[in-house]
């Protein structure tokens, strides 16, 4: 069938997967493809209490570099160093550990967040120098300076610290904290450098007075000038902190990061289509499970170049607490994730991924806890190093995506409607396609039935994926005549939100079929049955 032009999440590519949100299977479970694992870090090394907020970047000259607060006491404004390890050899081995910038024995340095060009070499590192106001005796700062140091020797040393918090002068929501990344930033297909900084007003605020958000700031001349751009709208609702960004094949910008006021929350997402300039209105974005509340790492292998298949790979801990950390990918922009592995089962906390020079995928994690420490913080900080076949059972190895993978955007496909109910497409940026069909029913039983067509029978696994709104409806959704899945609640109370929901298995032959999706009720705290699904998905059991 043919897909809307619009469509965001697919670029230039085939269609999309759309999946469960849940791993489809454990490491154990495949001998396909290649996994190794080394330690990078490990709390008491040179006599540091622990490393945590991990940053990971390949080099021009293909090295893996991976940094770390080398904390000298373990709590967020205490003294730490910046460390680095430097891999020639794809983070099979690592050279001693290094340090980017030493503390006095009183300066908190925090954050190491590196930026490579790919055009000159040279790699930035960004990072703050935190600080405690008079009177705070806890754990975390209130106040920050930003800096970078670079390096055009492959990471082997570093210039003089150059200060940018100036860049941030003015700002009218009286943040004094000013945290870059963590993890890293990107270049641009255009060669913009982008970095993404959050930023707080003092600890001492209540949380909902704390203004948590995420601005980035960018380089067009290779890093020699650096100017501020926008910002995620602030939203008490969407208390966003430590973030990543990427490029969609469209050259939006997503920036999506993690809830700060702790809990468990699914990620908070922002797209900018101005390069930055400007932010839209922040969701919360449940494409995987809700987690806790921690970094998490996301890097594109492909997607940007004509006819590639976008992929997305995501690492996070999949669990409530700080545990199961698990590296997933998606093939339609980030809107599901339908193949995944789990690196640890046990204890686990911050994560950074990249993209390796040949083809294999990086990721730098925390795992174990140390005794006698907060269970916030690692032991052990290991590099996991893999192929596509191995994330993926040996359904994608790289020269193409999986073939058994449907997405459809609603509002593209051929719909009719019981009388009474109004169907209307709506721009949205945190939609499939920048657009979500928004359902105006005014009674139980209204229904709205797209038509989808697939080239291979089979057995399906089909996904749903909904904008939740205030006024949503409860519905339940049938293929071909037959109740396959339901009843989903759409509704949310009071914040904006994007859920995928795992329907259920049917046989499809070859051809075409109907999904009706018909309300049922509502939710108890609202008045509507409106709804807005926004993609469908076929996954073949």
């Amino acid at each position: 069938m043919e897909l809307s032009r619009r469509t965001l999440v697919l670029g230039t590519a085939a269609a999309g997967v759309l999946a469960s949100a849940t791993p489809s299977f454990a490491a154990a479970g495949s001998a396909e493809g290649e996994f190794q694992e080394s330690l990078v870090f490990q709390a008491g090394d040179d006599g540091l209490s622990v490393f945590h907020v991990f940053g990971l970047t390949t080099t021009v000259a293909g090295s893996v570099l991976a940094f770390a607060e080398a904390r000298i006491t373990p709590h967020d404004a205490d003294p730490h160093h910046l460390a680095v390890r430097r891999s020639r050899d794809g983070g099979r081995t690592w050279e001693p550990l290094r340090y980017v910038r030493r503390s006095d024995g009183v300066q908190s340095f925090i954050n190491p967040t590196p930026l490579v060009d790919r055009e000159s070499g040279r790699i930035f590192l960004f990072h703050a120098e935190c600080f405690r106001d008079d009177g705070n005796t806890g754990g975390s700062p209130d106040s920050s300076r930003l800096y970078v140091v670079t390096s055009d020797d492959d990471g082997e040393t570093w210039s003089e610290p150059t200060d940018l918090t100036g860049l941030f002068d003015g700002d009218p929501n009286g943040q004094t904290l000013h945290m870059p990344g963590p993890g890293h930033g990107i270049q641009l297909a255009d060669g913009r450098l982008v970095l993404q900084v959050w930023h707080r007003r003092a600890i001492a605020f209540p949380v909902a007075e704390r203004r948590y958000g995420v601005t980035v700031i960018h380089s067009d001349d290779g890093g020699a000038s650096w100017q501020a751009g926008g910002g995620v709208p602030l939203d008490g609702a969407y208390p966003l902190n430590e973030a990543r960004l990427i490029e969609r094949p469209d050259g939006a910008l997503v920036v999506l990061g993690r809830y700060a006021s702790g809990g468990t929350h699914p990620r908070i997402v922002s797209v900018s289509a101005d390069r930055g300039a400007t932010w839209s209105p922040p969701v919360l974005d449940a494409s995987t499970r809700p987690v806790n509340a921690i970094d998490t790492g996301i890097v594109r292998l492909t997607g940007l170049g004509a006819r590639e298949d976008s992929r997305l790979v995501f690492s996070r801990t999949e669990s409530p607490t700080r545990r199961n950390m698990t590296v997933s990918i998606s093939y339609d922009e980030g809107m599901s994730w339908p193949y995944s592995r789990v690196l640890t089962e046990g204890p686990a906390s911050y994560s950074d991924t990249v993209a390796l020079p040949d083809g294999r995928i990086g990721v730098l994690y925390g795992r174990e806890h140390v005794p006698g420490v907060t269970t916030s913080f690692s032991r052990d900080i290991v590099f996991a190093a893999f192929d596509l076949a191995w994330l993926t059972g040996g359904a994608d190895t790289g020269r193409r995506g999986p073939a058994t993978r449907l997405s459809f955007e609603v509002e593209s496909l051929p719909m009719t409607a019981t009388p009474g109910l109004t169907v209307v497409p709506t721009a949205d940026p945190a939609a499939s396609g920048g657009s979500v069909v928004e359902v105006r029913a005014t009674d139980y039983g209204q229904y709205l039935e797209a038509t989808i067509e697939i080239t291979r029978g089979g057995q399906y696994d089909l996904y749903a994926r909904f904008r939740h709104q205030a006024n949503g409806g409860v519905v339940v959704i049938d293929v071909d005549g037959t109740r396959l899945g339901g009843p989903i609640d759409t509704s949310t109370v009071s914040v904006r939100a994007f859920r995928t929901e795992q329907v259920g298995r049917v046989a499809l032959g070859r051809g075409r079929h109907t999904v009706r999706f018909t309300v049922v009720d509502k939710q108890v705290d609202s008045s509507g049955v409106r709804f807005s699904p926004d993609l469908l998905g076929l996954v073949l059991a």
